[in-house]
């Protein structure tokens, strides 16, 4: 037992501390290209999945699985490009911007399911397009928060 604590070196915790920093900085900086890219391609996908929820079956699921699988191939895509798996529910305070996105988007889609059911044939068009609006500036505005919220607990500022 020993001769294997002679042979490590302890570190030291200034060298630890900046080793633990240069990851962290590594991980930002893979995160962290291609933002808009990416935030307004998941826009779209969502805006696209909660406006197929006014639409009558088959239409309605035909959306949301199209949407889902979408939204699978963006993250392999990005895993694949990034080397990480980034969800939106770490690290803490990020967690909470998309907890809070998608509780907000969720009602949207609720509505969406009861403009199917209540808006006249004239009304319709208007009332689709302004939800979907509504759900891609949310998703948007969401999803670069979550990324700046991210940033910031990752300890690289704005």
């Amino acid at each position: 037992m020993n001769n294997l604590q002679d042979r490590t070196e302890t570190p030291n915790p200034s060298e630890a501390l900046a080793a633990i920093e240069a990851s962290r900085r590594a991980v930002h900086d893979r995160v962290a290209t291609n933002g808009w890219r990416y935030d307004i391609a998941y826009a779209a996908i969502v805006a696209g999945m909660i406006s197929a929820q006014a639409f009558g079956s088959p239409y309605n699921t035909a959306g949301s699985v199209a949407g889902l699988c979408l939204l699978l191939a963006m993250f392999r895509a990005e895993t694949k490009r990034t080397g990480l798996r980034v969800t939106g529910v770490s690290p803490r305070y990020a967690r909470w911007v998309a907890i809070g996105m998608a509780l907000l988007l969720a009602g949207v889609m609720v509505g969406m399911v009861a403009l199917r059911r209540s808006a006249s044939d004239a009304m319709f068009p208007t009332l689709l397009a302004a939800a979907a609006a509504f759900s891609f500036a949310v998703a948007l505005v969401g999803s670069r928060l979550w990324r700046r919220v991210y940033r910031a607990e990752m300890g690289a500022g704005k």
